[in-house]
């Protein structure tokens, strides 16, 4: 059943509780069990999703209140199949866009779907006091749906059975389980979150490790049986996969995935899909070649920096794409796929990799983060996402930085964010790079004018 007969977040007092190791144990325990589990991670994060999708064995997709209206929030969520649906949230549940305004936070994503809430409490230093951040939790909202709580992080059995006595003697709620404080389920992170190489023999380690523990800790049945969904009444069409019916392909689209490039909203590429995109995945790392019969390429974020020497001494696919992109080919980069665009990528320690050179600047990795939050973009000028004046919205997250790029070349994108009005991205021919990873949901037609630029280029190619 589309949305699943069984939904719930796993919502946190704050980041860093451990949202992510609980949702992954669920989702890993409740597979292994022979349920049918469709991960989700609410907000715009690009990584937690990789570790969830392992867990569960399918690919996990993106649920933000900031980006999405809530009728495309709801289709969304019923597009995908499944019995058990299962929705990290995102930093403390009641974080959102501001102090009083609960846009963005796994609190309002609870209230659009109408989904119970299973808060993770950090069990560290804590016993009875536990009772008390539970139920403060339950009291700040009463529209929201707590419907048990897991504790991470415990010391002993004895140290879990004191906090679960308290929560449930003062608040009325279950205690469903606990993982304990073991260094086995301590997930390594980089400098843009928890470490993504999730095909990696320590990965796999650490992920059967907690997968394991929650079987034997959480109460999966009683949990379950907590979270039967009350399926709504058909939806109306949003409009965001475009026709009624899936389109058969007209054009391929070649998509950048691997360890330097893994950032996606998947959505973006079932929306592709939807309105007759084939997606065809290679590696700029591995691949001497986007392959024959390209009508698109897209490149999304990720951590090309770590890869900088790799992917400039794949030269064989930079000069395959020079020449394509000379020709015409549609080439769309998002923040790592941008930088991989532009002329240089210089890491960390000041070496300079060449790149594609199909954009001006040369990318470098900062200390510090650059720039962190949501944004709503208006083109400058046509695009192959769109006319100008086309608007859309998406989000921000990097530490590198362009140096070199000003080139005298307008500038392709009205950036806002909040208060702040801003220009940025480029354009050349048909190649289009900035920091922004658009969510196509938000506005359909920029995915509609991809593929109608790839369709174009296919006809030129063909001599049709």
């Amino acid at each position: 059943m589309k949305g699943g007969k069984k939904a719930f977040i796993i919502g946190g007092t704050r980041s860093g509780c451990g949202k992510t190791t609980m949702t992954m144990g669920i989702l890993g325990a409740l597979a292994a069990a022979g349920h049918d589990v469709q991960p989700w991670k609410a907000g715009p994060d690009y990584i937690d999703p990789g570790f969830l999708g392992a867990a569960a064995g399918k690919i996990c997709r993106n649920l933000d209140t900031m980006i999405l209206d809530e009728p495309v929030i709801g289709e969304l969520f019923e597009s995908r199949p499944g019995d058990v649906a299962v929705v990290e949230g995102v930093m403390g549940l009641y974080d959102g866009a501001g102090p009083l305004d609960e846009r963005g936070s796994a609190a309002h994503l609870s209230k659009i779907l109408k989904l119970p809430v299973f808060l993770v409490l950090d069990g560290t230093a804590v016993a009875r006091s536990a009772a008390a951040t539970a139920l403060g939790f339950i009291e700040f909202d009463r529209e929201v749906n707590i419907a048990g709580f897991l504790i991470n992080k415990v010391g002993s059995e004895h140290h879990y059975g004191i906090i679960k006595t308290a929560i449930e003697e003062r608040t009325g709620k279950p205690v469903l389980g606990y993982l304990m404080k073991d260094s086995r389920f301590i997930l390594p992170e980089r400098h843009l979150g928890l470490d993504q190489d999730i095909e990696s023999a320590d990965h796999g380690r650490i992920r059967d490790s907690i997968i394991e523990a929650v079987g034997r800790t959480v109460e999966l049945e009683k949990l379950l049986s907590l979270a039967d969904r009350k399926l709504p009444e058909q939806r109306p069409r949003t409009g965001i996969f475009g026709e009624e019916t899936r389109r058969e392909p007209f054009v391929t689209i070649a998509v950048a995935r691997d360890g330097a490039f893994r950032f996606y909203y998947e959505d973006n590429l079932d929306i592709l899909r939807h309105r007759g995109a084939r997606i065809r995945f290679f590696s700029p790392l591995k691949d001497r070649s986007v392959g024959e019969g390209i009508d698109a390429v897209y490149l999304g974020g990720g951590y090309p920096e770590l890869y900088a020497g790799e992917l400039s001494a794949n030269g064989d696919l930079l000069a395959q794409l020079r020449d394509l992109a000379g020709k015409g080919l549609p080439v769309y980069g998002e923040c790592g796929g941008f930088m991989y665009l532009t002329e240089e990528i210089i890491d960390g320690e000041g070496r300079s990799f060449p790149m594609a050179g199909l954009l001006p600047g040369k990318a470098r990795l900062g200390e510090k983060l650059k720039a962190l939050g949501y944004c709503e973009t208006e083109t400058n000028c046509d695009t192959i996402l769109g006319q100008r004046g086309t608007r859309g919205r998406g989000h921000v997250f990097h530490w590198s930085a362009l140096e070199e790029g000003n080139t005298g070349e307008p500038l392709v994108f009205t950036v806002r964010k909040g208060t702040r009005v801003l220009e940025e991205g480029f354009q050349r021919h048909n190649v289009l790079g900035s920091w922004v990873h658009h969510h196509f949901a938000a506005n359909p037609a920029m995915a509609g004018s991809f593929i109608e630029a790839a369709e174009k280029y296919g006809r030129l190619r063909d001599g049709r």
